[in-house]
This record gives C-alpha cells, sequence and structure tokens, in this order.
C-alpha cells in the first residue's frame, strides 16, 4: 500500500508540473507597440489681433514625420520626433487670409518655405519643441497629456525670440484696419498659442 501511495503521489507531481508547463507555453507575453500616423496628426495655432486680443484660428494640414519608430509607450514614440510643416499647408479657412500669411507673414522671413524642429518630452508631462523658424532655433515650452492612443500637446510661443518682428510688422500693415479694435488702435500680437493632437497606432 505504501508504494502504492508514493506511486499516487509522484504521478500526481508529474502530471502538475505537465500542466504547469503547459500554461506557461500558452501564455505567451503580449508587448502593445506604439508609433507616430502623421495622417492622424493635426497642428493648430491661434493668434491675436486688435487691443481687446481677438482669436484668430488656423491650422497646418500637413506634417512630415523623419523617422517613426515603434515604442512600447506612447510617450517613447513621440520623444526625440522630428518633424518638418510646410507653410503650404497653411489653412484657416479664409483664402485671402492664408495668402497674406504666406507671402506677407512668412514670407518675409528668413528660408521659412517650411517650420522644422523636434518634439522632446519629460515623463512629467511637460517639454518643449526646439522650433526652427527665420533663421532662429528656439524653443517653445509645452505640457501634454496621454490618453490612451491620443497625445494632446499645447504652448506658447513668442514670435520675437524667432525675430518676427519684420513679420509681425508686415502683416500689421497689409491687415492695419483689419486689426483694429473698438479704440481704434491696430495690433498684431507677437503670442501665438500653438496645440497639436497625434492619435498613435497601436498594435
Amino acid at each position: 500500500m505504501k508504494i502504492i501511495k508514493h506511486l499516487t503521489l509522484i504521478s500526481i507531481v508529474i502530471l502538475l508540473s505537465v500542466a504547469n508547463t503547459s500554461c506557461k507555453k500558452n501564455e505567451q507575453k503580449v508587448t502593445t507597440k506604439f508609433s507616430i500616423e502623421p495622417k492622424t496628426i493635426t497642428v493648430n495655432w491661434t493668434g491675436y489681433k486688435t487691443t481687446d486680443k481677438v482669436a484668430v484660428k488656423g491650422q497646418f494640414k500637413e506634417i512630415e514625420i523623419a523617422t517613426i519608430k515603434e515604442s512600447e509607450t506612447a510617450f517613447e514614440a513621440l520623444n526625440g520626433a522630428i518633424f518638418t510643416i510646410p507653410i503650404s499647408s497653411l489653412f484657416t479657412d479664409e483664402p485671402e487670409r492664408d495668402s497674406k500669411l504666406k507671402t506677407l507673414f512668412f514670407g518675409v522671413m528668413d528660408n521659412t518655405i517650411s517650420l522644422s524642429g523636434t518634439l522632446n518630452l519629460e515623463e512629467n508631462g511637460t517639454g518643449n519643441i526646439d522650433l526652427l523658424m527665420n533663421g532662429v532655433n528656439n524653443k517653445i515650452p509645452i505640457t501634454y497629456i496621454v490618453s490612451g492612443q491620443l497625445v494632446e500637446l499645447e504652448g506658447t510661443m513668442n514670435l520675437d525670440d524667432w525675430k518676427g518682428q519684420t513679420a509681425l510688422a508686415s502683416i500689421n500693415e497689409a491687415c492695419f484696419d483689419l486689426h483694429k479694435g473698438p479704440d481704434g488702435v491696430s495690433k498684431t500680437w507677437s503670442e501665438v498659442a500653438v496645440n497639436a493632437a497625434v492619435y498613435l497606432k497601436k498594435k
């Protein structure tokens, strides 16, 4: 009887071992990968006119990403992304305004047929955009929020930091009456708010 009990115990141990090994084989580690899909990126900006600081909104319809990588987190997929935004893709839903901004604002800047830069993120929800415009490299401080595959970024730039005074004067002259408020003063602000949304690919 002792021998039978001993063999039975050994059999149970072997069966449990086989079952455990089988389960481990079936448990495959699933790794999620995130990557940038340029077509899902929206880049918006808000300029301001008149002394009352009336918002003028627009966007860029195209953005090119130099190198797209697959990463295990949204943060890693976006951090360090190098981008180019053609000025020709500027859009405000008003063709006359679009033309003036392309020719009398960006057009008077130094070699600015596109905006280019690098997205630098910190893990605490802050970061910056290292932006080249008008021949000047400077940084836009930003904050960002990750919600699954969606990443939303926002920040504010001062055009003076990119030597934009001449371009501002040019567009203010072209839109002098349009940028007048009730006080009769024509003003174009150097402050521009920027925000972007990126819906990452996931697999």
